[in-house]
């Protein structure tokens, strides 16, 4: 029977895990981003410590989800789109490394409730991007409102990501630009975390948002 990616319990973020992503983040990846990009991180100040968090960023580039781990600096369970499961031994890696699969088209319940389990009962934050796609720079569109969704179903804070790349006049060398927002009081509506949440990543990071390109991926499968 092939394994429900979208499923995880509390034991599957377990030390060797954490250690996993710690090893490939900072010794393999982090190198790279030092060699070619000037990076500042701003905000950190405003990462709970106490408790994990939903962690919801802009989406730039196929190397957001390390910046964002790399702001972060806790072990963070992505939310990875369930295409990417599908593909051999790339799904192994992303499973080491704490990933969960996303139905992009319907929100399963298994995905909800493992994003309960990460947000309640580990101490991992959760990372997603509720763009579901990179998008073209200088715009926030395509919201999907399964990210309200399930900002409201699991009852958790969210902590706007800001990410700003810079490259000025050559194609591979730039800046980074990493800022962190207030955490935003976990929402009563999917509208509200919707709202809320890209106000305040335009304000991050000065990106137009355009409301009325709000993708629908809201229906719930079972």
């Amino acid at each position: 029977m092939a394994r429900n990616f979208a499923k995880v319990e509390a034991s599957h973020y377990n030390w060797w895990r954490a250690l996993a992503q710690y090893w490939v983040i900072y010794f393999i990846l982090y190198p790279f981003f030092k060699i070619f990009f000037r990076v500042e991180v701003h905000g950190r100040e405003n990462i709970p410590k106490d408790k994990s968090i939903l962690v919801a960023a802009n989406h730039t580039s196929n190397f957001d989800p390390v910046i964002l781990a790399l702001g972060i600096k806790r072990p963070v369970a992505f939310m990875a789109k369930k295409e990417l499961f599908e593909v051999p031994v790339l799904s192994q890696i992303i499973d080491i490394l704490g990933a969960f699969a996303v139905n992009r088209k319907k929100l399963e319940i298994a995905t909800i409730k493992s994003a309960k389990t990460v947000l309640s009962s580990t101490n991992w934050h959760m990372g997603m991007f509720p763009e579901g796609t990179r998008i073209k720079p200088g715009k926030i569109r395509t919201i999907h409102k399964g990210f309200g969704y399930l900002a409201k179903a699991t009852g958790s804070d969210i902590l706007p990501f800001g990410i700003i790349l810079k490259r000025e006049h050559c194609p591979i060398f730039g800046k980074l630009i990493v800022k962190i927002g207030k955490p935003i009081p976990a929402p009563a509506t999917a509208e509200e975390a919707i709202e809320k949440w890209t106000k305040a990543i335009s304000e991050l990071t000065g990106l137009e948002y355009t409301p009325e390109e709000t993708a629908d991926n809201s229906n719930i499968a079972v």
